[in-house]
Formats: C-alpha cells, structure tokens, sequence
C-alpha cells in the first residue's frame, strides 16, 4: 500500500564539502599580483599562499570529490491560487500594443524651427553687438572664437574688425546647432504632456546657456570673459520660443508603428492595406 506522506519525505543528498581553497587561491594570486607593483617578497609569499590553495583544492576533488550527506527540508511548494481579472488598456484602441507617442511632429517642423529661430537670434546678437560695441563684427568673431582658440588673445579692435574666416565659421556653427537643437525640439516635445513653450523657451534655454557657461569657462576662459552673459540667455530664449512656437503650429503626423513592412518600404502590391490603416 501507498504511503499517502511520501512526496513529503526527501531522501537524503550528496553535497560537495565546504572549502576554503578558492578563497585561499584567489587571496594568493591577488597577493602576487599586488608584489608586482610593491615588492618582490610580497609576491613570493602570494605566490606560496596560491600553491597551498590550488594543492589543498585538487586534493578535495581528486581522484574522487569530496562530499557530504545532506537532507533538506521538506518544504512543500505553496499552491498557486489564480486571480482572474482584466487587464487595463492605456489607449481605447487595442488593436496593437501602441507607442507613446503615436503622433509627433514632422522632422522638418524642426529643422525649419531650428533655422528661423537661428535667424532670430543672430539678429539679436548683431544688434547687442552694434549698440553696446559699435560693431557688428564683435559677437560673430565671438563665436568664431569658440573653434578658433588664438581669438582669445585678440585685442578688442581685432575683435571689432571683419574677418573673413571668422564669418565663415560663425555661420556654420550657427547653422549646424540651430537645426541640431530644432531636429532635437520637434523629437521632445511631443513626449512633454503638456507646457509645451515654457519648455521650448524657458527650461531648455536656461539649462543650455548653463551648459555653455560651464564649458567655455573652462575650456577657453578668456573668450568668457568677453561674453555677455545675460543677453546670451536672452538669444537662446528668443531661438526657443521661435523654434518651440513653428514646431507647435505644425500638424502632427501618425507614427509607423501600425504600418506594414511593406508599407514603411514604399511597396505597393495588391492585398497590402493602405498607408496607415490599422485594419
């Protein structure tokens, strides 16, 4: 007859021996290593601490592995007890496991926003220039000076002077960076719920205009000194509120996620749903 208690009894087991032999091992071989940079008697001793602890370690596994009796306890696994319930949706359509966002801005809101906020601030910029300097040369030699580090030694008529690779560079930086930073604004905002221009003009400005002050002060602290500072956060958050406001006029567009591999390839075939359609 079947005893009914007999899955709750376990038989007894065979677990290897506890050692200390690895530790010992491991503690010699670091030792060694440490008498390498310090001094060779330390490496000796590391070394013959290593060989006891490899020597002790293959004796417990050869020719046979040391073991030793063990019972565990007869634990029964807790049963499982199902909770049936439904699950919450995010979004009303459940068709698929959607991505937030589904809809975001055009990249190209961005890269317009980008380039007519640059405009606008460049304009600022040259306006500071002209009235507290007399010349609109001063703040694009400015910003020349941030690639070109032998314009922090240049006294101020050089800097009042035209400079031909000065605006060259000055416009390629300030090209670049607006269309980075507005590429960069029309891929954040539509994951920013709600404040969208107090972000745009207000909190990336502020901690942009941080970031550069940190840098330059430190990489070219010379060229700092002929910044000014608070007009340079008045630029930035006339670029964030020109390039935050086009990219919030612009219309939002659906994401691919629902889309057909074939669709997001451009193909056309018969049988393929229509761009978009989440049938």
């Amino acid at each position: 007859m079947t005893d009914p208690n007999q899955d709750d009894r376990i038989r007894e087991i065979e677990l290897p021996q506890p050692t200390a032999s690895p530790m010992v091992t491991a503690f010699g071989f670091t030792l060694m290593l440490a008498g390498l940079v310090t001094n060779w008697i330390v490496a000796v001793v590391g070394f013959l601490v290593m060989m006891v602890g490899i020597v002790k370690w293959f004796h417990q596994s050869n020719p046979e592995s040391k073991e030793m009796p063990a019972t565990p306890a007869a634990v029964r696994a807790t049963p499982i007890v199902p909770r049936p319930g439904g699950v919450a949706h995010l979004m009303s359509d459940a068709d698929h496991r959607a991505r937030i966002p589904v809809t975001i801005h055009p990249y190209s809101a961005g890269i317009v926003g980008g380039m007519l906020g640059g405009v606008v601030m460049a304009v600022l910029a040259v306006v500071w220039g002209i009235v507290m300097h007399g010349s609109p040369w001063y703040t694009i030699n400015l910003l020349a000076g941030c690639m070109f580090a032998d314009y922090a030694d240049q006294t101020t008529e050089q800097l009042y002077a035209f400079q031909t690779a000065g605006l060259i560079v000055a416009v390629m930086i300030q090209a670049v960076m607006s269309i980075s930073v507005g590429l960069l604004y029309g891929v954040a905002m539509p994951l920013i719920p709600r404040f969208h221009l107090l972000f745009a003009a207000i909190l990336v400005p502020l901690m942009w205009s941080g970031l550069t002050w940190a840098s330059i002060s430190v990489i070219n602290p010379a060229l700092s000194e002929h910044i000014n500072w608070l007009w340079f956060v008045i630029c930035q958050i006339a670029f964030g509120l020109v390039a935050g406001w086009w990219i919030l006029r612009s219309e939002k567009v659906s994401t691919m996620q629902n889309w057909h591999y074939a669709e997001r390839f451009g193909v056309h075939s018969p049988g393929v749903r229509d761009l978009g359609d989440s049938e």
